[in-house]
C-alpha cells in the first residue's frame, strides 16, 4: 500500500484578478478550492493514475472537515487525525494580465501530544513490508525538528520504505535517518552538502555523495532545467521540454507521485526519471493546484531528454 503524510494540509484556494495592487483594494473572484498539502498532492495525482493511496494527517475545525469531505469524495481514503484547533488555508493569486502568481500561506495548527501519540500509533499499526510512505511538506508548531527522522525510524522498523520530500530546518535530520527515497532542489543539496553547487559536475559529485549509504535513490529537481536521478549504480541527468507554465504549484509532487508509480511497477531508473519529469513538466500546465491527466504526461514523454552520467566521471570530481 501507498501512504501519503500531510502534517500540515490546507484548503487552497485560488484567486483569480486583473492585476494586484499592493497597498490597495483588490477586487477578483476564487475560482477553486482544492485540498492542498504536498502529500495530498501526491495522492491526487497517484489517483489520476488510477493507483490506490491512504491519505493521513492532522486536520482541525471545519476546515479541517471540508478537507477530509474534499478529498473522500474524489474516492482518496482518508484516515485523518482530528485536531484542536483550525487547518490552514492558503491562496494563489494569480494575475490574469501577467499570468504572474502570489503565494500566501498560513503557518497552520499547533499540533498537541496527543495526536503526535495517536498518528504515531496509526503509522505503526498500518506499516507492512513493502508498504510506501510519502513524507512531504513542513511541519507544524508543535513537532519536533526530527519529526521525519523519527517517522523513518518507524517505518524502517516495520519493514516499509520512506520517500522524503521536505525542507528548511527538517531537511538535515530526515536526511541524516537514510529514508529510501529523497527528493530535494539545488538548494536544498546545497544546504546538506554544505556548499554552493555552481556547476553541473558540482550537482553530479553532490547527488552522488547524498546517495551513497543507505539512501537507495537521491533526486535533485531543477525546476525548468528537468532534473538528477541517482541510485547506487547509475546517474542520469533528464532535461524538462519546453511547456507553458501556468502554476509551479505542486509540480515536484506530480514527481514524486509519477516516482512512486514507477516503482511500484518496477521501472528503471532512467524510464523513473523521464517519467517523472514529464508529470512535473504536465503539472506546471495546469491551472492553480489541478492535476495532471495520463494523456497530457504521455503527449509530453517524447520531448523529455535523459543523459546518463558516467559513474567514473561523477565519481571521479
Amino acid at each position: 500500500m501507498i501512504y501519503t503524510l500531510t502534517v500540515n494540509p490546507s484548503l487552497d484556494k485560488l484567486y483569480v484578478l486583473d492585476k494586484l495592487k499592493v497597498g490597495e483594494y483588490n477586487r477578483g473572484e476564487v475560482t477553486r478550492y482544492d485540498p492542498g498539502g504536498k502529500g495530498i498532492n501526491v495522492s491526487r495525482c497517484l489517483n489520476a493514475l488510477e493507483t490506490e493511496s491512504v491519505v493521513l494527517g492532522f486536520f482541525g475545525g471545519k476546515t479541517g472537515e471540508f478537507i477530509v469531505d474534499s478529498l473522500q469524495s474524489q474516492n482518496l481514503e482518508v484516515d485523518p487525525v482530528y485536531i484542536r484547533g483550525e487547518s490552514r488555508s492558503n491562496i494563489t493569486l494569480i494575475e490574469s494580465a501577467s499570468g504572474q502568481m502570489t503565494k500566501l500561506n498560513e503557518i497552520g495548527p499547533v499540533i498537541d501530544i496527543d495526536a503526535y501519540s495517536l498518528l504515531g500509533k496509526k503509522i505503526k499499526e498500518r506499516t507492512k513490508p513493502g508498504d510506501i510512505w510519502v513524507l512531504s511538506g513542513s511541519i507544524p508548531r508543535g513537532l519536533p525538528d526530527d519529526f521525519y527522522a523519527l517517522i523513518i525510524a518507524a517505518i524502517k522498523e516495520n519493514g516499509g520504505l520512506s520517500f522524503l520530500d521536505t525542507s528548511s530546518k527538517w531537511l538535515i535530520p530526515g536526511f541524516k535517518a537514510s529514508p529510501d527515497l529523497l527528493r530535494i532542489n539545488d538548494t536544498e543539496a546545497e544546504m546538506i552538502v554544505g556548499e554552493e553547487l555552481k556547476t553541473e559536475q558540482a550537482l553530479y559529485k553532490a547527488i552522488r555523495s547524498i546517495q551513497k549509504g543507505d539512501i537507495s535513490v537521491a533526486v535533485i529537481s531543477r525546476g525548468e532545467k528537468g532534473a538528477l536521478f541517482a541510485d547506487a549504480s547509475s546517474l542520469y541527468s533528464v532535461t524538462a521540454p519546453q511547456v507553458e507554465e501556468k502554476t509551479t504549484v505542486g509540480a515536484g509532487d506530480a514527481m514524486m507521485a509519477m516516482i512512486v508509480y514507477g516503482y511500484m511497477h518496477g521501472w528503471s531508473l532512467e524510464r523513473m526519471a523521464a517519467w517523472g519529469v514529464a508529470a512535473g513538466s504536465a503539472s506546471v500546465m495546469q491551472e492553480g493546484t489541478s492535476t495532471f491527466t495520463l494523456d497530457q504526461v504521455q503527449s509530453l514523454i517524447g520531448e523529455v531528454q535523459v543523459k546518463r552520467i558516467e559513474d567514473s566521471l561523477s565519481s571521479a570530481m
